[in-house]
């Protein structure tokens, strides 16, 4: 079962996954070390259509020209049109129209932004934000991709995930065209197929949000309905001063273990 790799961290999440990757960088070239460090996960041999039908792009990778050797490899690109997080949750964004632009002009099929859930009394307009920008990205022929994530460490995980359930019922039947939902794995094995199974929605995906490839893995496989849309449950494992055989060696196994898991349920 093929899946999203999520390769869209941002200046400001960029320096972590460097750190991970044990690279040293400067703000002058941590772009060029994270689009140097997704080259070669793209390049792997097994990074084809077979295993990954998209992958979630930032701006610098997109402008560097990774779409067309994803194209190339028969996959599709999405665009990230967020800049980040408020404090309390809510997304930043670029000039939406702009971004919707770009990612037309750059052959990208659709756009994600993500939101995070920290207070349940936030969900409602957290949603109104991310479906009002959904329904402009379908207008405008691309699928957007809608993530309100909820943190993994959030003490009332359960009550935030059950709140955003019935949310997102609420907003689906108002919204007219279709969409992709990136959603924390809940806690609960198909916790989220009521939603899934609307028209509207095209797939649901899973993001690891900072669990261990393993533990993002155990949990996918407890939901029939979701595949997996990972960052750090993909690039788990990779190192900088790897030769080419470990490197490939280790996305391999990542890819492996995450298609698995998302079709155990099936």
């Amino acid at each position: 079962m093929s899946f999203i790799a999520a390769m869209d961290h941002s200046g400001g999440s960029t320096g972590g996954v460097l750190e991970r990757y044990g690279v040293e960088y400067t703000e002058d070239n941590k772009m060029d070390l994270v689009h140097q460090m997704r080259l070669r996960m793209i390049n792997s041999p097994n990074f084809t259509n077979k295993n990954i039908w998209a992958s979630i792009l930032y701006l610098d990778s997109v402008t560097r020209g990774i779409v067309p050797i994803l194209e190339e490899k028969g996959i599709e690109a999405y665009l990230k049109i967020d800049s980040g997080c408020e404090d309390n949750g809510y997304l930043k964004y670029f000039n939406s129209d702009d971004m919707i632009k770009t990612a037309i002009n750059n052959g990208c099929t659709g756009t994600k932004m993500r939101s995070i859930i920290k207070d349940p009394k936030d969900a409602r307009m957290i949603l109104e934000q991310q479906f009002a920008l959904a329904e402009s990205i379908h207008t405008a022929g691309l699928m957007p991709i809608i993530e309100p994530e909820v943190p993994i460490d959030h003490p009332n995980k359960a009550e935030v995930e059950a709140t955003l359930y019935g949310l997102l019922h609420e907003f689906l039947e108002k919204y007219t065209g279709q969409c992709i939902l990136k959603l924390t794995l809940p806690e609960y094995s198909n916790f989220y197929m009521g939603v899934g199974a609307s028209k509207k929605v095209h797939k649901v995906v899973g993001l690891s949000g900072g669990y261990t490839t393993e533990e993002a893995c155990r949990r996918l496989s407890q939901h029939a309905d979701m595949t997996a849309s990972f960052s750090r449950g993909l690039s788990e494992g990779l190192f900088f001063d790897q030769s080419e055989e470990a490197f490939n060696s280790r996305i391999n196994k990542n890819i492996h273990d995450i298609n698995l898991a998302g079709s155990l349920f099936r």
